[in-house]
């Protein structure tokens, strides 16, 4: 406590010194004749003194106070030296002490005492901290820059002759300070270029309240930097206001944040308007005087001041709507959010369709985060704030967006515009929710299929399968027995009955093998086939490239698995290859797949005497029955098997 009260007392004496150099500047104005006025610096200097003063006591870990009572001591440093001077060196006699060394030391202080707020205050507020680390090198740019550039230009004879008459106690060659001046007047350009570049990368990326803090401190101090440092001999009643503004924005921003917000908006107009008035101003200005030879007139220049202020009336309207959007989000126009929301919806992934829904909520409101509560769970009380999602009379469960903490909390029209948004946020988590529904059900479905098929292939094969064979060699061997002692009539019922059983049992085993296999089920296409590969790996290695493939028709999916599945068989039993590979790809309207290996290889399938020729056989039966064709080139560095394959059934 006892170090905040003497920070504070420091404050307040360097606040007492600038009023009194302020007192001694308006003493000296009144008894020397043609001493310019200098209400405007005194006014800034305890103004600004005063202001920083307050923060230093009420923040006291704030570095910005302390800029601003800098600033304000630099004024009066500046006021009080050049009073002293004048009085000191034209009117005393004999001189006051040191009064024409002062006269040459502390006039130009006035030069930091402005740019310092417009540069390094900016990069420290609102928190009194830099940003991040790199701010420091713009700012010690600035900052030495700032020192070398007021201290070369005071050490001249013109700076001198502008406030006492007679030599200059120091009188720096032109050679020597002009070029220090322009690489230190360099340094400070690019170094607030830089400051002032990254706070509006700051002003668009940040979250309430620091949006409307900066928002709040760029609206007042621009049109102060425009005034002073474009405007030429700018009137001392339109700089003390603006300069006045800047202490005031500081301390509300950093103290009483909460006050910003339609403030924010509106100033954030009236500082576009009047820029765009004063850079107008100036151009039609500057144009007359090309065409004229002389300047405008005061008469002449408020008339084309109002002119132009009503020529830009127009662009009141965007301004206003932009300003809004820029502090509120979108809760001035709840039908673009919408019209956003429904964007977002329709452009976004699946999987991503609910965070991006979330997401564009959150943006709307400029809320840190939106989440969606499910019906039954608590929703949180404290900084949030929540809406019911029904559909159809179903509870859905809760928008939670969460505040603006520790900013304002929403407003009434924040709330309007979440209600406008809830309905479209709950019919799309309903329709995520009969997805999913309708996802459990399709496995559900396909689950039972495959164990349904499954039976059915069990019974087949090893029930109703063995029977008919068995019965088919009852029959050949009641055959066998009776031989030639058969009469031809049971001789030819026998046989009937052995040809409808192998026809039977022939029958079987063509259902078993178009019954759609499980893989293409579980996996799909290109995984099932690569799952078969993986399976021969011990036997040969096979290499599956794949490129995207449009949806397949199921049987052309299935002809084209069993043919892989088969072409892959012979590979692993007959062609003694190293290796092998799958190549998946659609060209021209047809599906090609192609199974190639390094085997040994065979002649014509005419002159083969391995069993291979029954896998070619049921290949090309296969590829035939949905339309496609099978190519087979073998030779003695491998086999080559091609089948090509509509995109379409029946084609």
């Amino acid at each position: 406590m006892g170090r905040r009260f003497l920070t504070t007392g420091v404050a307040i004496a360097a606040t007492l010194l600038c009023a009194a150099a302020a007192g001694l500047s308006g003493w000296v104005e009144a008894r020397v004749p043609g001493t310019r006025p200098t209400v405007v610096g005194g006014v800034y200097a305890v103004v600004c003194a005063a202001t920083g003063t307050a923060l230093v006591h009420l923040r006291p870990r704030n570095a910005i106070g302390w800029l601003l009572v800098l600033a304000g001591l630099l004024q009066g440093l500046s006021l009080g030296s050049t009073a002293y001077a004048r009085y000191g060196v034209g009117v005393a006699d004999p001189d006051w002490p040191l009064a024409r060394l002062v006269a040459q030391v502390g006039p130009m202080a006035w030069l930091p005492s402005l740019v310092l707020p417009a540069t390094v205050l900016v990069a420290f507020y609102p928190s009194g901290r830099l940003p991040a680390r790199w701010w420091r090198w713009p700012v010690a740019a600035v900052s030495v820059g700032l020192a070398v550039l007021t201290v070369v230009t005071s050490l001249t004879q013109s700076v001198y002759d502008d406030t006492a008459s007679g030599p200059a106690p120091v009188d720096l060659p032109e050679s020597l300070w002009v070029p220090v001046a322009v690489i230190a007047g360099g340094a400070v350009i690019g170094g607030a270029s830089v400051i002032w570049g990254a706070t509006m990368v700051r002003l668009v990326r940040a979250h309430p309240p620091e949006r409307q803090q900066l928002a709040w401190l760029v609206c007042v101090v621009l049109p102060l930097v425009t005034a002073v440092f474009l405007v030429p001999d700018p009137a001392g009643w339109l700089v003390l206001p603006l300069g006045l503004m800047v202490p005031g924005a500081v301390l509300v921003g950093v103290v009483r944040y909460r006050l910003l917000g339609i403030v924010v908006s509106r100033a954030l107009v009236y500082a576009a308007l009047t820029t765009g008035v004063v850079v107008l101003y100036l151009a039609v200005a500057g144009a007359t005087a090309a065409a004229l030879g002389r300047t405008l007139s005061p008469v002449s220049g408020a008339v084309v001041a109002a002119l132009l202020a009503v020529a830009l009336s127009p662009a009141r309207t965007r301004l206003q709507a932009a300003a809004d959007r820029l502090v509120y989000g979108r809760r001035r126009d709840p039908v673009t959010a919408v019209t956003e929301l429904g964007d977002r919806v329709a452009g976004a992934d699946e999987a991503d369709l609910l965070p991006a829904v979330l997401g564009t909520v959150a943006a709307a409101l400029r809320a840190p985060a939106a989440r969606v509560v499910a019906p039954g769970e608590p929703v949180p009380s404290d900084g949030v704030v929540a809406v019911a999602l029904r559909v159809g009379g179903r509870d859905l469960g809760s928008l939670c967006v969460t505040e603006r903490s520790p900013g304002e909390p929403f407003t009434a029209g924040d709330r309007r515009l979440l209600g406008a948004l809830a309905p479209q946020v709950a019919a799309v988590v309903r329709a995520l929710e009969l997805t999913r529904s309708l996802e459990r059900e399709r496995d559900r479905v396909l689950t039972a299929t495959h164990a349904e098929r499954d039976r059915i292939r069990r019974d087949l094969h090893d029930g109703l399968g063995p029977s008919l064979a068995g019965i088919g060699l009852g029959v050949q061997a009641v055959q066998t027995r009776l031989g030639e002692r058969a009469d031809p009539s049971t001789a030819a019922l026998l046989q009937r009955v052995r040809d409808e059983v192998d026809g039977a049992v022939g029958e079987v085993r063509r259902i078993i093998d178009g019954l759609r296999p499980a893989p293409l089920d579980d996996v799909g296409f290109v995984a099932a086939v690569r799952r078969h590969a993986d399976a021969l790996a011990p036997t040969v290695p096979v290499r599956v490239t794949a490129e995207p493939l449009p949806p397949l028709p199921p049987e052309v999916e299935t002809a084209a698995y069993r043919i892989a599945q088969e072409a892959l068989t012979n590979v692993a039993r007959h062609a003694g290859a190293h290796s092998a590979e799958v190549g998946l790809r659609a060209r021209d309207g047809r599906l090609e797949v192609a199974v190639v290996d390094d085997g040994a290889g065979f002649g014509p399938e005419d002159g083969d005497p391995r069993p291979a020729g029954v896998g070619l056989s049921s290949m090309r039966t296969r590829a035939a029955a949905v339309g496609g064709e099978l190519t087979v080139t073998s030779g003695p560095g491998g086999t080559r098997v091609v089948a090509g394959l509509p995109l379409e059934a029946g084609r």
